[in-house]
């Protein structure tokens, strides 16, 4: 994980940054299951994918619209982000996330926490945190219709 810009400073980069660190630990223990040839834990599998909707409402409501905003990530940029959430929640609930998913998994995160993160961290002021916290309160809170209303 980054630890290079202070980005981790601001609370909702401190809180997306240990949900990848979380969902990177939860997807690995997956992946071993299906490489010792046993099932994935349908309940581990359950968390992972509760959690892995809630972190993607945050970035798709909150940090993604903020640096399309500040023109530090484009429309294109944004989609190939969404649709990598949609492709790894996918592989999970199918029963096909493996080592591959798992590394594009990684791949992801990595663009996140390098680029994104930090380009959070440098350009946000605090209209844009205020904004990003309430999406993740409203997240937290459940209320997915404030997650739309916030964009």
């Amino acid at each position: 994980m980054c630890d290079h810009c202070g980005c981790r400073e601001f609370a909702p980069i401190a809180e997306l940054t240990a949900d990848h660190e979380q969902i990177l630990s939860m997807a690995w223990a997956i992946v071993e299951a299906v490489r010792a040839g046993r099932p994935a834990d349908v309940d581990e599998v359950g968390r992972l994918v509760t959690l892995l909707d809630a972190h993607a409402a945050k970035e798709e409501f909150g940090l993604y619209p903020e640096l399309m905003e500040l023109g530090e990530l484009t429309e294109v940029a944004c989609a190939v982000l969404e649709e990598e959430h949609r492709t790894i929640r996918a592989a999970l609930v199918e029963g096909h996330f493996d080592r591959r998913e798992y590394y594009a998994l990684s791949a992801h995160i990595e663009v996140e926490e390098m680029e994104l993160f930090s380009a959070a961290g440098y350009e946000f002021e605090e209209p844009e945190w205020v904004e990003m916290a309430a999406v993740h309160n409203a997240v937290d809170s459940g209320d997915r219709t404030a997650e739309r209303t916030l964009q």
